[in-house]
């Protein structure tokens, strides 16, 4: 038997694609409503509800993009106070338990597409640096997300307008990102096959019915 499965690392692993899979869900309906919201209005088909519920889906997004990508805070002896299920943590800890890379082609073939040419081997150090790399490439847009969840999502901070966030188009790529990171720690850390959450899309289904049952011919996707 495999002794990484239900380590730590799995589990942080498994509490990541909770994060990145609801994700998806939100991004997957924000976009539905947006893209089809002329549509929406002009059929009065509960124009007030499926407002409030994009508002409530970009909440969602800024929330679970900071969870994804949230670094753990360390102590001045390096003790973590509060462990996280982000990218950060799983990275930690592989730090910490120092497993072998069972399929460095898996590792490589991720920090080649991400990296900025700092490591393209199938090490962990070439991971890191890639992550590093990613959210350098980033950090505007993800500070961006903290300060809307920072004075808006978790707090009502007086005279803060919420509606500065990056584009959908950005989202989708932070979700990739953080997906394709879960994809190559379950494969060639851990041994087993990732969550394919490309193509579960439950929600989306879902909420694409329910516009065809009101009335909506032609519900746009993209």
């Amino acid at each position: 038997m495999n002794e990484m499965i239900n380590g730590k690392i799995d589990n942080k692993n498994i509490g990541l694609v909770k994060n990145l899979w609801g994700l998806r869900q939100a991004l997957d309906v924000y976009c539905l409503i947006t893209a089809n919201a002329d549509t929406i209005s002009g059929k009065g088909a509960g124009k007030s509800f499926f407002g409030f519920l994009q508002a409530s889906c970009i909440r969602l997004v800024a929330l679970d993009i900071c969870k994804i990508f949230e670094d753990e805070k360390r102590g001045k002896r390096g003790k973590v106070k509060y462990e996280l299920n982000s990218i950060d943590g799983v990275l930690r800890s592989l730090a910490d338990g120092k497993p072998p890379v069972l399929d460095s082609a898996k590792v490589s073939s991720f920090v080649c597409k991400y990296s900025n040419g700092r490591g393209e081997d199938g090490t962990l150090l070439a991971l890191s640096l890639t992550v590093e790399d990613f959210k350098t490439k980033y950090q505007k847009e993800l500070k961006r997300f903290k300060t809307f969840r920072d004075k808006s999502g978790a707090h009502s901070e007086f005279g803060f307008d919420p509606r500065d966030l990056p584009s959908y188009d950005i989202m989708d790529q932070l979700f990739d990102f953080g997906w394709e990171f879960y994809s190559v720690i379950s494969e060639a850390f851990i041994s087993v096959w990732p969550c394919n959450l490309a193509s579960s899309r439950q929600i989306r289904s879902s909420l694409k019915k329910v516009l065809c049952e009101l009335g909506l011919g032609d519900i746009k996707t993209e």
